[in-house]
């Protein structure tokens, strides 16, 4: 095989082969290349001059945009994968089977309380009426 028959090297010199369509770069290259891109592109949205206060005494803090948690997939008693069978408690853990019930996890949310709040919601108080003419 010929040289003139091999597809050129990644231009950031990685080693691997590369295409036109990928602008010269190989598959990782190029795929590290449109994350760059991505960030670079959100960046200049959250920055936009455009749309900032006239006030120019506002600064905007990165620190209070919040950022997408990850999925909990491990149970927060025993650490073990539960993946799509997590149980979530109404105290906000994920569990495993074995962990679901609030007395394995020791949980600290108020079960009556909440109940009770619930049922005074949904039923609420009917009073007869007083004067017995009207009936």
């Amino acid at each position: 095989m010929a040289n003139a028959d091999l597809p050129p090297l990644c231009a950031k010199g990685c080693g691997f082969y590369s295409s036109s369509q990928t602008k010269n770069l190989c598959s990782k290259c190029y795929n590290d290349f449109l994350k760059e891109q991505i960030s670079k592109s959100t960046a200049e949205v959250k920055v936009d001059p455009s749309s900032a206060a006239p006030n120019p005494s506002v600064s905007v803090d990165s620190s209070s945009v919040p950022t997408p948690s990850k999925l909990k997939n491990r149970c927060e008693s025993c650490n073990k994968k539960v993946g799509l069978m997590g149980f979530s408690c109404r105290c906000g853990k994920v569990l495993c089977g074995v962990h679901r019930y609030p007395k394995e996890h020791s949980c600290n949310f108020d079960f009556k309380t909440a109940d009770r709040l619930i049922l005074a919601k949904e039923n609420i108080l009917v009073k007869a009426d007083k004067l017995e003419s009207r009936i």
